[in-house]
């Protein structure tokens, strides 16, 4: 489709969008219902409160765009890249999120229900303020990306590196770090509640910092243990 007539277009049912650039536009308000997005470029625009479900973005890119208050519902986010924009206050429900790139944006004040992470590289991002129930972060590639004051419900790390990440604040409630490297990491006042699971060789460094600031003592590695 040509991109001035997919301009006028309000709901996409089933349909595609591919190999265009949609740049320094209004893009806001749009409806994805069981659409595929791919090799598409939106470039310094507005796409606030899009609503999309069970759609595809594939091969997208976001730069200095401003993408708030949006909605996606089983949607799938794959080779995605993100940069320089704001995704605060967005609503993810049963979404899988691979192989994505994201640099120097933020997701602030957004949820995620029921959501996948999957081998993705993320740097100076931030989540701040985020909620997080019941998600899966998977092979993830995490460098200062930052999550204070965010809240995290069965949610589950498996073989992430999660390196200068900050969750400063954070609530974890049955949470667990499975195989994971954290290096300089930090939980400054973090809340622990029932209790944390490190499992299977997981290494916070060093021990002795502030990663398990709020704890009475760092958790033993040699167990499946924590605050």
């Amino acid at each position: 489709m040509k991109p001035e007539k997919n301009q006028k277009k309000t709901i996409y049912i089933r349909d595609t969008l591919s190999d265009m650039a949609i740049a320094g536009e209004d893009f806001s308000g749009k409806r994805l219902i069981e659409s595929h997005i791919q090799s598409v470029r939106f470039e310094e625009g507005r796409f606030r409160y899009l609503r999309a479900q069970d759609s595809k973005f594939k091969n997208v890119s976001f730069g200095h765009a401003l993408c708030e208050g949006g909605h996606y519902q089983d949607c799938q986010w794959e080779e995605v890249m993100i940069q320089d924009a704001l995704f605060t206050a967005n609503h993810f429900s049963g979404c899988t999120i691979a192989k994505t790139t994201a640099k120097l944006s933020s997701f602030g004040f957004s949820t995620f229900h029921k959501c996948q992470f999957r081998d993705s590289s993320f740097s100076e991002v931030a989540f701040s303020g985020s909620w997080w129930h019941d998600c899966l972060f998977e092979r993830e590639d995490y460098f200062f990306v930052r999550f204070p004051s965010s809240t995290f419900i069965d949610t589950r790390f498996v073989e992430c590196r999660l390196q200068k990440a900050i969750f400063r604040a954070a609530t974890f409630i049955r949470c667990s770090f499975e195989k994971c490297t954290l290096d300089e990491a930090v939980f400054h006042k973090a809340h622990f509640r029932w209790r944390l699971y490190l499992r299977w060789g997981c290494i916070p460094h060093p021990l002795d910092s502030a990663l398990w600031y709020t704890a009475h003592q760092p958790p033993s590695l040699g167990n499946q243990s924590g605050y």
